[in-house]
């Protein structure tokens, strides 16, 4: 072995030249979580200089519980070498000298010395990150939004005739009222109550469908609660009413009424739901198929549910099919390529998958399969 083979111990200068280039904030402690070195990075970091931490406990830099916490890591640590976080990176809260809490990764490592054991945390501020994270996450909501809009605004024919329904009704039945009320002097009670009661039904079923386009446009946070997947799956069909009767295609659902209630976001499920039947109207009738027949099933598979869309239009071809999920593809003239591709990303976020197979009936069956169980 050569004299260069050796190890050789490295000068303290160099380790100071080494904590001052280090672009992540370095911070040295001894056995009693008291700051021995803080480099120039943790000194832009947190907010302090090192003369104002050496000799500080490390706790300074943590809000609670960390803070009141932290000597029994160290402890611990010494009475059992059991470590929660030495050798290992984990993502952690700080505290900055202004009072500003900001997540960073830290990770920590053991100095081995003869006279005193050091520990040496390697830290990197994540609000930047975080930050990006959240406008990536605001983005996709706008472009979920956005989604929803476009399908609404394919089918405001079919909205407008369900809501003009029940308000021609009211008017009809306003119309009767009147002219009961100008032959007679003291109306019948009966025919009176009747027609107060069918307006008011009227009424509130031109509510519901304003309430449900309300649900349907606003934009927010994702929020999943407990719901009727079946419930869901109607009120989606409501919306379709009219384009069905305009086309004459025949549309059935299948409901499984023993299936358990599903986290999930009411509104996304929806949307997906809302482009799996529109994509098969418009399949159908660009196609000019008679006998246009959509069905829709619900069955439990394991540990998932698993809902069909099925129709017997023309299908899609074979090299298509690989991509029917990307971003900006369609098969549709004037479609942009974004419905699957969103429908997509909502099953996963909802711990699902969303698929595609050639129909039993010879068309296509895209399959949303979403988990019985909770998932975060």
């Amino acid at each position: 072995m050569t004299a260069s083979d050796h190890p050789q111990n490295i000068s303290g200068s160099a380790i100071d030249a080494l904590m001052d280039a280090a672009v992540d904030a370095i911070i040295i402690i001894d056995s009693q979580a008291h700051i021995k070195r803080f480099n120039l990075a943790a000194e832009q970091m947190f907010g302090y200089r090192e003369q104002e931490v050496r000799g500080h406990n490390v706790k300074l830099l943590m809000p609670e519980p960390h803070h009141s916490l932290h000597d029994g890591y160290i402890q611990r640590y010494g009475e059992t070498g059991k470590a929660a976080i030495i050798g290992q990176g984990r993502e952690v809260i700080g505290l900055r000298k202004d009072g500003e809490e900001f997540p960073m990764m830290l990770s920590v490592g053991e100095i081995e010395q003869s006279d005193d054991e050091l520990y040496v945390g390697i830290i990197r501020d994540l609000s930047d990150m975080h930050a990006a994270q959240e406008k990536v996450r605001q983005l996709e909501e706008q472009l979920l939004h956005a989604d929803r809009l476009v399908i609404l605004g394919e089918l405001t024919a079919g909205i407008a005739h369900e809501i003009n329904q029940p308000l021609t009704a009211i008017a009809a039945y306003a119309d009767a009222g009147r002219k009961i009320i100008d032959r007679n002097a003291t109306p019948p009670r009966k025919e009176m109550d009747f027609i107060c009661e069918r307006m008011g039904e009227q009424s509130r079923r031109a509510a519901e469908v304003v309430q449900r386009l309300r649900k349907l446009v606003r934009s927010g946070t994702v929020s999943k609660s407990k719901h009727d997947i079946n419930q869901i799956i109607r009120n989606t069909l409501l919306l379709f009413e009219y384009e069905i009767k305009r086309t004459n295609i025949e549309l059935t659902f299948y409901p499984l009424e023993s299936l358990q209630l599903l986290y999930v976001d009411e509104i996304q499920i929806q949307q997906i739901l809302v482009n799996l039947v529109k994509n098969s109207l418009d399949a159908i009738s660009e196609a000019g198929l008679t006998g246009g027949r959509i069905e829709i099933r619900i069955r439990e598979s394991g540990p998932v549910v698993e809902i069909s869309v099925i129709d017997n239009g023309p299908g899609v071809s074979v090299a298509d099919q690989d991509k029917l999920f990307d971003s900006f593809f369609t098969t549709k003239p004037k479609g942009v390529g974004l419905g699957l591709s969103i429908c997509k990303s909502i099953s996963a976020a909802h711990g699902g998958n969303l698929r595609y197979r050639q129909s039993d009936i010879s068309g296509s069956t895209f399959t949303l399969s979403l988990p019985l169980e909770f998932i975060g």
